[in-house]
């Protein structure tokens, strides 16, 4: 009878949900309809927060593998990593070129 790792299986396990999480709320913010959805239900403040929340939220699920050593390809984790960060100011530089459209136009 053979013996069942259960660490390594909990590790692939915890890694595979963090990482999946992460990428489904990444999918979920690029998406500008996941954007103007929050802007549409929870008014313009609420939503920006919500919508920067989210992406904090993902990566702190992404940085859970890496703290505890179970990602074997760390690039992908820290792409997902910057690319969290650059969608959680995307409603900053959005109401900045906003104003910057007002003065051209």
């Amino acid at each position: 009878m053979k013996n069942i790792d259960w660490k390594s299986i909990f590790k692939r396990t915890a890694n595979f949900i963090c990482f999946t999480l992460s990428l489904i709320f990444l999918i979920y913010n690029i998406s500008i309809l996941g954007f103007f959805y929050l802007l549409v239900t929870f008014g313009e403040t609420q939503g920006t927060m919500i919508y920067s929340l989210i992406s904090v939220a993902g990566i702190l699920l992404v940085i859970i593998p890496l703290v505890f050593k179970l990602a074997r390809f760390k690039f992908y984790y820290f792409a997902l990593i910057g690319l969290h960060f650059m969608t959680a100011f995307m409603p900053i530089f959005m109401k900045k070129m906003g104003g910057v459209f007002d003065k051209l136009l």
